[in-house]
């Protein structure tokens, strides 16, 4: 495998990481401009914050592939939110292996915002993407282990000897303010936020058209998140929505069962 170097992500790289992760037919719809926006205020805050969020595989000098982070550091653990190679020529080439190898060797090191420790762990859930390689299959070829046996995409990889993860058990926690509304929590460190948001917001609206409807950015209202605890990505009348909303006729039953239509 020939590419020429690793590079962890600075300031002047977010426009690549960035292009690795929206193909180009996508970068001028308003939704996915809004998501780049949101995505590049995040990685600026976070670079300043931790120095380091993401790695950036260069094959003959062009960006081939990336792994993304986020650290933990209550919990002294590296959460990888993304790793993927775009192109199909550029698959099964080991520059998946190369990034997540380059991550390990990074998360040994000591670290200020781990009290000067290094990381306990790396924590994953492999969300899979149609028509590429599942990632829980790559984590697990690469040493990841199972949190739980029958939960095929949490997965995390030991870094000091015997750790074992278990997330804690907390759980969500809805305001008196939320009763009657909507919220859709979205990530802005992924581009897609706000497309996949807008695709939440529309379900709801085919089958609760009066609901209000809250939108809650992850990073930008940490303390909206806090207060709620263990967030779902979507909950309706105070009640965490758990169908994928791709599952359509799942995720609108459980919002018609949240408002009482069912």
């Amino acid at each position: 495998m020939e590419f020429c170097r690793i590079e962890d992500v600075k300031v002047d790289g977010i426009d690549s990481l960035i292009n690795l992760c929206v193909p180009p037919a996508k970068r001028s719809d308003k939704l996915f401009v809004e998501g780049i926006k949101a995505k590049k205020e995040w990685a600026i805050e976070s670079l300043k914050k931790f120095g380091s969020i993401a790695k950036i595989a260069y094959l003959d000098s062009r960006p081939a592939g990336l792994i993304q982070y986020q650290p933990k550091p209550k919990e002294r653990l590296i959460e990888i939110t993304c790793i993927f190679v775009p192109n199909k020529q550029d698959q099964r080439r080991g520059i998946g292996k190369a990034l997540l190898r380059r991550l390990i060797e990074d998360a040994n090191k000591p670290r200020e915002f781990f009290n000067n420790e290094p990381a306990l762990a790396l924590v994953t859930w492999a969300f899979n993407v149609p028509g590429y390689y599942p990632q829980n299959e790559f984590y697990l070829k690469m040493g990841f282990k199972k949190v739980w046996e029958d939960d095929p995409f949490l997965l995390y990889y030991p870094l000091k000897n015997g750790y074992v993860y278990r997330p804690k058990e907390e759980g969500y926690n809805p305001q008196e303010e939320d009763r009657g509304k909507a919220l859709i929590f979205y990530d802005p460190s992924c581009p897609f936020c706000i497309y996949f948001a807008e695709q939440i917001k529309r379900a709801i609206r085919e089958v609760a058209s009066d609901i209000p409807i809250r939108m809650i950015n992850m990073f930008r209202e940490r303390e909206e998140i806090e207060k709620r605890g263990q967030v779902p990505y979507c909950a309706v009348n105070c009640k965490p929505i758990r169908a994928f909303f791709m599952d359509k006729e799942r995720f609108q039953k459980e919002v018609k069962e949240a408002i009482g239509k069912a």
